[in-house]
């Protein structure tokens, strides 16, 4: 979509098209900004439609522009933040009112994911191309989703480039906002940290104009992306392809597997959470889950509901059976402690501990919805065997890293 981090253009109201001002197009750590002297004659801190043409874009649409900084001098200039761009070759994107019903949009994840490349063969001297993949997925009558890995060629005299391209595209019978499409994008994306554990910014966002046949772009900054893996399931594509399509029509159609994996995911997402707030996210999962779809108690709490995981609570922890009583009441006492501080904090656990039960509920939480989306046995326990190795083997190596020489 940007091949430049800086455009030349001409911006104008919708009202008073015939009056034009020069502005600066950037983009920013991901974001977009423009500045410009354009501006109206009562004070706002928002400009809602501000439009625009410029050099190598063709026709611009900014939307929800918020004043980001105003300079006084013999030239009185404005710099705004919009939180959507949208752009066109062919004529002026009408914001109001937009609806779709077909579009794709490129992030490089996907090509991590895939882990398909095309590499040089010397011995031969030629390039080895793999294959592309297509995976479609009919999620309802009216709405479809596919994944493609493929590449592209660019050549001229001095080289020869094969770049690996990613994407998901949506077609639905139903035309659709774009708010809307956005949401369909973020539940993939979501979808994608649950059994990926990545994101990234996407690099276009392209949808058919419903008015010209034509392509057009979209873009905002994604707050979903992620760039570092986050180790929590990270199955790659070939080991969850036989499964993909069941996994995507569950995410997309059953809204209490989305609801108990969202709290997941916002740990997944958090860059600087404490131990103990990841722990309240963990145990709210896991307590979402169990009563969306936990065995039936006739008086539920939280610690019978842990007790019915105690098999595989001691596969992961290896916590001998007889004791995981005791380790599940102080979890439950832990939690107890964080929400009404109510308890002896001797009785719980250290911060350092209270990560890994964090980790442990994670997985809980995480493997049952996977069985809930019909994952087959075999990525199960390829899960499961993450999930020891994350308690038991990482804790470990992390324990003797962080131990503390003047607090023993």
């Amino acid at each position: 979509m940007f091949k430049e981090n800086k455009y030349f253009g001409e911006v104008w109201f919708k009202d008073s098209e015939a009056i034009k001002c020069f502005c600066v197009l950037e983009l920013i750590k991901e974001e977009i900004f423009i500045t410009t002297n354009l501006m109206t004659k009562n004070e706002s801190l928002q400009i809602d439609v501000i439009y625009g043409m410029f050099n190598s874009l063709g026709y611009v649409t900014f939307v929800n522009c918020n004043i980001q900084h105003s300079s006084m001098g013999i030239i009185e200039t404005k710099v705004y933040r919009p939180k959507y761009t949208f752009i066109c070759s062919y004529h002026i994107i009408d914001p109001i009112n937009l609806k779709i019903n077909e579009f794709q949009i490129d992030n490089v994840a996907i090509v991590e994911w895939v882990r398909k490349m095309n590499w040089f063969n010397s011995i031969e001297n030629k390039i080895e191309k793999q294959e592309d993949i297509k995976h479609q997925t009919v999620i309802s009558e009216e709405l479809r989703l596919t994944i493609t890995k493929s590449t592209s060629l660019t050549s001229n005299h001095e080289f020869l480039r094969i770049d690996n391209l990613g994407y998901v595209e949506f077609k639905s019978e139903t035309n659709l906002s774009i708010p809307e499409s956005i949401e369909l994008y973020n539940s993939f994306q979501k979808l994608f940290h649950f059994i990926y554990g990545k994101s990234a910014q996407f690099k276009s966002f392209n949808f058919k104009c419903l008015s010209c046949g034509k392509w057009a772009s979209l873009y905002y900054k994604d707050d979903l992306n992620k760039e570092n893996i986050s180790g929590f399931i990270t199955l790659d594509y070939d080991t969850i392809n036989k499964d993909l399509s069941k996994l995507i029509k569950h995410w997309f159609i059953n809204p209490d597997i989305t609801y108990c994996a969202d709290i997941i995911i916002e740990n997944l997402l958090s860059v600087k959470t404490s131990h103990s707030r990841r722990f309240t996210n963990s145990y709210s999962a896991f307590e979402a889950y169990s009563f969306k779809f936990g065995k039936t108690h006739k008086n539920p709490t939280v610690e019978k509901y842990l007790l019915d995981h105690n098999k595989l609570i001691n596969i992961i922890t290896s916590i001998p059976e007889n004791k995981i009583k005791g380790y599940v009441s102080k979890i439950v006492r832990h939690r107890d402690y964080l929400t009404h501080r109510n308890k002896v904090k001797n009785k719980i656990f250290s911060q350092f501990e209270l990560l890994y039960i964090s980790f442990l509920l994670d997985y809980l939480v995480g493997i049952e919805l996977m069985g809930k989306m019909e994952a087959s046995e075999k990525v199960i326990e390829k899960i499961i065997s993450r999930a020891k190795s994350t308690y038991q083997n990482m804790q470990s190596v992390n324990e003797l890293l962080n131990k503390d020489f003047l607090k023993n």
